[in-house]
């Protein structure tokens, strides 16, 4: 299955990879993407993992939603479905790890 083409976004990604370049040197930080609902934030860091999982073979790319529908609720669920995920709790998708 081929990817939708992804255009349009190039300051973006030299933005997050400024970001990565720095995490790949020791100076990691939490980066925010932030916008409107259907703006591309999705899109965007999905492209960009795609890319820096490309170029960077041993990284791991771990992620958290918000709640879109509500805008109201845990403003930690981020942050606890990334530690859930690297912790091994949850696997990709989130489905429990066997």
């Amino acid at each position: 299955m081929s990817l939708p083409p992804f255009v349009a976004r190039d300051r973006e990604l030299a933005v997050l990879d400024g970001h990565l370049a720095r995490a790949l040197t020791g100076q990691g930080r939490v980066v925010f993407v932030a916008g409107e609902a259907g703006s591309g934030k999705t899109a965007l860091l999905a492209e960009f993992a795609r890319r820096a999982m490309a170029a960077q073979p041993g990284l791991v790319v771990a992620g958290g939603r918000c709640s879109a529908h509500t805008g109201i609720g845990d403003p930690y669920l981020p942050f606890r479905e990334i530690m859930r995920l690297l912790s091994g709790i949850l696997k990709p998708g989130g489905l429990p790890a066997p």
